[in-house]
């Protein structure tokens, strides 16, 4: 269950990389890895963005995804391209990271990008692909996981 404590990374800011693949992290993103441990995180490819994990958490996912014995080709090549294309990231000494180009062409990632908090992991979206993104109704796969919200 979420609890207070995980919300590590929230909000969503607007950012321009610049021409070595470097992008600023907003200070309280810098402030979420500090409090995960080693500052560091590890940053890969899915669905059409980048998705950075702290430490324990990426661990964790690689452990689950690793125990699927036998897996069909669509999950081998899901394991491939998560677990391949994945770096760890040091931000630098004044909060920049530089987001290998092997990442930014599997993201499409132009020069505005989007950062978007998600609690335990934060996104990185291109900017427009990000602004394209249509909200569609889910309140029926929101009932069927047993979630009540209330707007």
């Amino acid at each position: 269950m979420w609890q207070e404590k995980e919300s590590r990374f929230i909000g969503t800011y607007s950012r321009a990389m610049d021409a070595k693949g470097r992008l600023l992290l907003p200070p309280s993103y810098l402030q979420a890895l500090a409090a995960g441990g080693s500052g560091s995180f590890w940053l890969t490819a899915l669905y059409g963005r980048l998705t950075a994990y702290l430490p324990d958490h990426w661990q964790d996912t690689v452990e689950q995804i690793c125990r699927i014995k036998l897996p069909s080709q669509r999950m081998s090549n899901f394991k491939s391209r998560l677990i391949g294309l994945a770096q760890e990231i040091v931000p630098d000494s004044q909060g920049r990271i530089r987001i290998p180009q092997s990442l930014v062409r599997e993201a499409g990632l132009g020069r505005e990008v989007m950062l978007v908090g998600v609690l335990n992991k934060f996104e990185i979206w291109d900017q427009a692909r990000f602004d394209a993104v249509i909200v569609e109704d889910v309140t029926d796969e929101l009932a069927a996981s047993g979630i009540e919200i209330t707007l």
